[in-house]
């Protein structure tokens, strides 16, 4: 009997470990996760390198990571924190109580609601890595993967300040020649902000900033970004009235492909040939 369940484990031990190789041979993948309101999405790349990056509003993310990683896989190689507003980081504590985080990428700014103080605690008690973002870092994974941060200018750490949305973390995620825009939920004038520098900021895929509000995406940076698809993150008849009508025109007019999570559920690009393929 000893033996039978020898044999049972070895086989289920090499069954994972197969998933696991073949999960890492696959190409990259970005997913946009049907959270409900709010944020929250994953790279992985070609090596089986994974960034995360925002939680949502509570626990369902434990269930997409479960589908969207390999089985028994509960590492991620870095956590973005675009904000500590709860509709980011709550779904972020479940995953720090479950996942090993090996760094962390957060702002600092002062914020004192349950959800982020848990989340601080979390950090703090597993002593993970973190950096608190600054316009001109560059992480690089492998391959020619690397995640660039084009806001904040400054450090917000220690800094209490009036609108959380104001310190969003936009950084773009490039794959070689290919890249993906994270805005979290920046507003307007930082997006002029960012244009008034000249920095650059072409991408491919475009994450909508703020769930579609009014208060984002001017058609002044939807131009300089010229995504080939713009994804919005949003819960279906949530109360904000998101997304406004008036961006979802915009964006319809000036980007070929516009996709919404209260629409279509969970939305996964591969990287195919150098190109960006929807499952």
């Amino acid at each position: 009997m000893k033996q039978r369940w020898l044999i049972i484990a070895v086989g289920i031990l090499g069954l994972s470990l197969a998933l696991v190789q073949q999960f890492k041979g696959q190409p990259t993948l970005v997913t946009f996760f049907d959270i409900g309101q709010g944020d929250a999405a994953l790279v992985r790349t070609k090596f089986g390198q994974t960034i995360l990056i925002d939680g949502g509003p509570d626990r369902t993310i434990l269930q997409k990571l479960g589908a969207a990683m390999p089985w028994g896989e509960k590492s991620i190689d870095l956590v973005i924190l675009s904000h500590p507003h709860a509709d980011h980081v709550t779904g972020l504590t479940y995953v720090l109580e479950r996942y090993r985080v090996r760094q962390v990428l957060m702002t600092g700014a002062v914020h004192t609601t349950p959800e982020y103080l848990r989340f601080l605690e979390l950090v703090k008690e597993q002593n993970i890595p973190t950096t608190i973002a600054r316009a001109g870092q560059r992480f690089t994974l492998d391959g020619d993967v690397a995640v660039e941060v084009l806001w904040p200018e400054q450090s917000f750490v220690g800094v209490r300040v009036d609108d959380l949305n104001d310190t969003s973390i936009v950084n773009r995620v490039t794959f070689g020649a290919r890249s993906v825009m994270f805005t979290g939920d920046t507003p307007s004038a930082n997006e002029a902000a960012l244009l008034a520098q000249g920095a650059d900021l072409k991408a491919d895929i475009l994450k909508v900033s703020h769930q579609g509000s009014r208060t984002s995406s001017s058609e002044e940076f939807v131009r300089a970004v010229s995504p080939a698809v713009a994804v919005i993150s949003v819960g279906a008849k949530n109360r904000y009235g998101h997304p406004h009508a008036d961006v979802v025109q915009r964006l319809q007019r000036l980007v070929p492909t516009v996709l919404r999570t209260d629409q279509v559920g969970d939305i996964t690009f591969t990287l195919e040939d150098n190109r960006w393929v929807r499952r």
